[in-house]
């Protein structure tokens, strides 16, 4: 895990590597960050954001769509489907961010050749999705980090002025 400096000036885990299972073959490597690219996690970002506020159909690049749920704290269940495909889905996929000693998991539980296909449109889109995931996933939880601390300022900045008694 790398860090990463929040807004009270501490260093906070952060995920830059990633557990990839492919539950078909058993197959498990663990993949970087680095190893995505970012203009395409940033492309993704907020379709996978759109997908999992509606629970609808979204469609990405490479001819295909996405379908998200939140599932238990921080994990999310993908479907991807292609447009030729109609409402079929093609691959599934579980995301789940874990505590922040452990390495996030990603878990494609179906459609590993469909993938194959779809990379050569769109290079790795199972890590590319969870990437996006994990960065909003991060960033939701650092703003809501600097709300509390915003509010705790507030709080104490209020006690400090209260006199109680004479």
């Amino acid at each position: 895990m790398s860090e990463k400096e929040n807004a009270g000036g501490f260093l906070e885990p952060m995920a830059d590597r990633l557990r990839h299972i492919m539950e078909e073959s058993g197959h498990e490597a663990i993949t970087a960050r680095d190893d995505v690219d970012d203009a395409v996690i940033e492309l993704l970002k907020p379709l996978v954001a759109r997908a999992i506020d509606t629970g609808e159909q979204v469609d990405i690049p490479a001819g295909c769509w996405i379908r998200a749920e939140e599932q238990e704290i921080a994990t999310l269940a993908v479907e991807i489907g292609h447009a030729g495909s109609g409402a079929d889905v093609q691959a599934s996929m579980l995301i789940t961010r874990g505590p922040s000693h452990e390495l996030p998991v990603l878990r494609v539980r179906t459609g590993a050749k469909v993938l194959r296909q779809i990379a050569s449109e769109l290079s790795d889109p199972d890590k590319c999705i969870a990437w996006a995931f994990l960065d909003l996933w991060e960033e939701h939880h650092r703003a809501m980090g600097e709300t509390l601390r915003a509010i705790l300022e507030e709080e104490k900045a209020y006690w400090s002025t209260v006199r109680w008694g004479k």
